[in-house]
């Protein structure tokens, strides 16, 4: 019961149908889950530890706000933690994970460019395919909580630069060719192209975490297109 009621309240968090701020209503969400108190204040604790929610003294739990000042941190910590998944769980993916890929890449060519929930939602199952073959729970699990706070900015910023499909043909290509090295470079410059978009368009790379990563991780960053 606890895992279903974080699942709820988690995607409506990262969805923005909680918006930041908004309070998260105990016995509103036992009737209407048909759960006791408990589980929703074991779901509330776990979403405090993930940085989704926050208790305040008089006034409950409420969301936690967004900071776009973040982006960059998230963002370095991805390329790190995505790439190192992509490398694990490229050369173990079977030719049914790869067939999973190639249909949720053609869901997400059909869909409707301004549906970004859609886009969130398909987006992190293609990329999910490679990092659970990665068998790593931890790593997954970091992931994921990184995927909650970029997804959740992408949602109040206007994002429509279109390299995300060109991104996932390129990994799925290198994936089809069991290329862990090939698939981890263009996994990691989908990144950094996505953080580009959602801070408008702005390819500048200031000194800090993120251009620490991308030092480290020798990628190639094209300042102009």
């Amino acid at each position: 019961m606890t895992d279903q009621v974080v699942r709820v309240l988690r995607d409506r968090i990262v969805s923005g149908d909680l918006a930041a701020g908004a309070r998260v209503e105990i016995n509103e969400l036992c009737a209407e889950l048909g759960v006791s108190p408990t589980p929703v204040r074991e779901a509330i604790l776990q979403l405090e530890a993930l940085g989704l929610v926050t208790r305040q003294p008089y006034r409950g739990t409420v969301v936690t706000g967004i900071d776009p000042n973040r982006l960059e941190e998230i963002t370095a910590l991805r390329i790190d933690l995505e790439g190192r998944a992509a490398l694990l769980g490229v050369p173990r993916l079977s030719d049914d994970d790869i067939e999973r890929m190639r249909r949720i890449h053609s869901r997400i060519l059909e869909r409707p460019h301004s549906d970004a929930e859609s886009f969130n939602t398909l987006n992190r199952q293609f990329h999910a395919v490679i990092y659970n073959a990665a068998d790593s729970p931890t790593l997954s699990r970091l992931i994921a909580v990184l995927q909650d706070e970029a997804d959740r900015i992408r949602m109040h910023v206007d994002v429509n630069d279109g390299t995300a499909e060109a991104f996932h043909a390129e990994i799925l290509e290198a994936c089809a060719r069991r290329d862990a090295s090939a698939a981890c470079d263009a996994t990691r410059r989908h990144l950094w192209e996505s953080c580009i978009a959602m801070r408008g368009g702005d390819r500048t790379l200031p000194n800090g975490l993120l251009a620490d990563v991308v030092a480290e991780t020798r990628m190639e960053i094209p300042h102009d297109r």
